[in-house]
């Protein structure tokens, strides 16, 4: 079901909460259905076909940001429309898309999970333990979904999360704004990272012009 819509100035964002099984997202997606497997062969769309993720992302683009031509891929593997700028995310019982005419755009979604510090040596730079200990698992999270998000905006197969992308310190609320570098060529540098949590996830989300 849609969970929210958020409307910035630059783009709008919509977020579905799946509650429905991959037969029933299908019905809301049929009518769009030439659009949503436009150009793909029988055994990929038919897998697609029973992918609550995909089928959801879908249904935003079409039934609810309005789009009316297929899904296309760039050489990065990320989703392009000719319509708007676009970006897809999700995770477990989430997804989540941002469009925009005018703005480049990047999106990410995580669930707050322990089992993230296990890994956060491997993207967490020493300059980003800015949080106290008690703080570990969201501060690490949103730390994660940012670098994502900036990878996203950058659109590059190569990138060390860990050296080459940078969040700035700042103090965690529900939801407000950091700031994000990415220190690889050509440098963006000061990149205002929006986010908000909710359910026991984290949305990050920026615009570019």
């Amino acid at each position: 079901m849609l969970h929210r819509i958020i409307n910035t100035k630059e783009s709008t964002i919509y977020v579905w909460h799946i509650t429905e099984t991959a037969a029933e997202l299908a019905t809301l997606l049929t009518p769009f259905k030439h659009l949503a497997i436009k150009d793909m062969d029988h055994t990929m769309a038919l897998k697609l076909w029973h992918n609550t993720h995909f089928l959801s992302t879908r249904i935003l683009m079409f039934r609810y940001a309005g789009l009316t031509s297929a899904i296309l891929k760039n050489e990065y593997g990320q989703p392009t429309s000719f319509e708007k700028k676009i970006s897809i995310t999700h995770s477990n019982h989430y997804t989540a898309i941002i469009v925009s005419k005018n703005f480049s755009v990047a999106i990410d979604l995580e669930k707050i999970d322990n089992r993230i510090l296990r890994v956060a040596h491997k993207f967490v730079h020493e300059r980003e333990m800015f949080f106290q200990e008690a703080e570990n698992a969201i501060y690490t999270t949103l730390i994660w979904s940012a670098k994502e998000t900036l990878y996203k905006l950058f659109s590059a197969n190569e990138v060390i999360f860990k050296e080459e992308l940078r969040i700035q310190p700042f103090e965690y609320d529900r939801e407000g704004c950091f700031i994000g570098d990415i220190f690889k060529h050509p440098k963006i540098l000061g990149v205002k990272i929006h986010y908000l949590t909710f359910d026991n996830y984290v949305l990050t989300f920026c615009e570019q012009e």
